[in-house]
């Protein structure tokens, strides 16, 4: 593989070209990470509206129907549902990982298994989340890519 990278000062947009023979799955994952550069998450901080580039979350939690996104300087409060962002996330590094929690694989250190059929998920900020029964073969899939 080449990268090739082209700085165009006066482009008005970063636009990304992929030449190849066949889109193989390790394309398909590289595709869905860049392509999660072009979502942002509409979110609250300090009672003000904001737009958060999605690659900058760690994971997304729900507590007392609130929504938080978690980012490495901030917590940010969501008006969504989980269910609504995992959808606007589909194809992206985020999965989700228990009935409050979505994860973005994109900051996953490591996971290994509890004695309750259960996982815990570590992060490279050194924060664990819990990975429920029901979501395994979910993160198995997302991380295989």
């Amino acid at each position: 593989m080449k990268l090739k990278i082209h700085q165009v000062p006066n482009a008005s947009e970063t636009e990304i070209v992929i030449n190849c023979q066949v889109v193989d799955e390790r394309l398909e994952q590289l595709i869905k990470y860049i392509t999660q550069y072009t979502y942002t998450l509409r979110a609250k901080k300090e009672g003000k509206f904001c737009f958060v580039p999605a690659e900058k979350i760690y994971y997304i939690d729900s507590v007392d129907s609130k929504t938080f996104l978690y980012s490495a300087e901030t917590v940010y409060n969501s008006a969504e549902s989980l269910i609504i962002l995992e959808n606007k996330l589909l194809d992206s590094t985020f999965v989700r990982i228990s009935k409050n929690c979505i994860l973005n694989i994109a900051y996953l250190e490591s996971v290994h298994a509890l004695w309750n059929h259960r996982l815990e998920a570590s992060l490279f900020t050194g924060e664990k989340l819990i990975v429920t029964r029901h979501y395994i073969e979910s993160l198995k899939a997302k991380i295989k890519g």
